[in-house]
């Protein structure tokens, strides 16, 4: 009896939380976010370890310092302290936020502080999701990852077999793709021996031209390493991708090996998207190049993004901060500036044009089907056709705010 009144506040909580975003989004707020967001990224490590073929952030004989000025907010990168970490996730938790994605543009193990901000986040009753390249996941982390309740643990891999995953991770070797091996089949031990179902690991592939081939090995590595799920997706083409954009004849290949992996992820036990990753055509490859058109957008009311060096981006493919948490503003204050209110009230009117976007790339929007959805809600009579091949979300999946294979 008693858990199930704690829960009810919470739940009545959740609702009210969702009708203020609802009200924003109708436009009822002047661009005032009356609730905080449903899902927040922060960015605890800039600096990453690695260098990888499709990454926007730290790409192969990138110059660093343009990187810098295109990608983290004209900033120098940075390690989140942990004291700024704390104080952001308080702010989230005072304004509703109750999942946290430890992820932003670099690798978090970097951080030294980083199972003291999972404990912490875990400690304020957030749901708490890592996202790493896991080659710093040793075994101490590894058992205090599991000791913490950490969520989910979300790795990038990106390769099928230790041959392919150095022509992706460009600075690695097959014997790294072996120790991030060892390293998820010691966690899963770990997980085992604690009789754990936490951390649900999922292994993303970013699927192009050098690794289409290795669907059936990539499914087959989630199993053999003890993941629970993969999860696919078609390389973002910009101007240091191209080379992994399937040809035509590639991407028939890539379809005719789809059944097989999902025969095979059905037979092993494996989680997919596969039937969703195989219904979304490659915006390269559709016939209109310039991509789909601009939707509204109302990511400004249950998204934001926080980077290790303090910048707080108001979506993850813009590139100009709000504002930057710091020793004297913080992210609450942030959230409601005037900055903020005008991103809101301009992403609200797209395709209207406007000079607050200029910074943002909101013709390859990663979250159009999430608007889409959300647009469709709240306008049921404006409703956006997405289209036979978009992918939308249902309302279950738009309250947990993570999108389902629903082949």
């Amino acid at each position: 009896m008693t858990k199930t009144r704690g829960k009810v506040p919470e739940a009545l909580a959740r609702v009210n939380q969702y009708a203020k975003i609802a009200a924003g989004g109708l436009g009822l707020t002047g661009g005032a976010a009356p609730a905080g967001p449903l899902h927040a990224q922060i960015g605890v490590s800039d600096p990453c370890n690695h260098r990888c073929v499709m990454c926007w952030d730290h790409p192969p004989e990138s110059n660093e310092s343009e990187a810098t000025a295109e990608r983290f907010g004209g900033e120098k990168q940075g390690l989140m302290p942990f004291s700024a970490f704390k104080g952001v996730v308080d702010d989230l938790f005072e304004l509703g936020t109750r999942r946290i994605d430890i992820v932003g543009r670099g690798e978090p193990l970097l951080n030294p502080a980083i199972e003291d901000m999972i404990a912490y986040g875990k400690s304020r009753s957030m749901m708490v999701t890592l996202c790493s390249n896991a080659s710093k996941l040793g075994t101490r982390q590894s058992d205090n990852l599991v000791r913490s309740g950490l969520d989910r643990l979300n790795v990038s891999l990106n390769a099928g077999t230790e041959k392919t995953y150095p022509r992706i991770h460009v600075t690695e070797t097959p014997e790294n793709y072996r120790v991030v091996k060892q390293n998820l089949r010691y966690l899963a031990d770990c997980k085992a021996a604690s009789d754990s179902s936490a951390p649900h690991v999922k292994l993303s592939f970013v699927v192009g031209a050098r690794n289409f081939f290795e669907l059936e090995q990539m499914v087959s590595v989630v199993h053999e390493v003890g993941a629970q799920e993969g999860m696919f997706n078609h390389t973002v083409v910009h101007s240091g991708t191209k080379e992994l954009m399937l040809d035509r004849e590639q991407y028939d290949q890539l379809l005719e090996t789809v059944p097989r992996a999902k025969a095979l992820a059905k037979k092993l036990g494996v989680q997919t998207n596969l039937g969703t990753f195989a219904a979304t055509v490659p915006t390269y490859l559709e016939d209109n190049v310039t991509g789909p058109p601009v939707v509204p957008c109302y990511v400004g009311w249950y998204f934001t993004v926080i980077l290790g060096n303090g910048s707080v981006m108001p979506c993850c493919q813009c590139s100009e901060p709000v504002g930057r948490v710091n020793e004297t503003q913080g992210f609450a204050e942030i959230w409601s500036s005037s900055k903020y209110k005008e991103f809101r009230n301009a992403a609200r009117q797209l395709p209207a044009p406007n000079e607050r976007l200029m910074n943002c790339e909101c013709d390859r929007c990663m979250l159009r089907p999430r608007n889409i959805s959300v647009h469709n809600m709240l306008h049921p009579l404006k409703r956006i056709d997405g289209g036979e091949r978009e992918q939308l979300i249902t309302i279950g999946d738009l309250l947990r705010m993570k999108k389902t294979d629903r082949s």
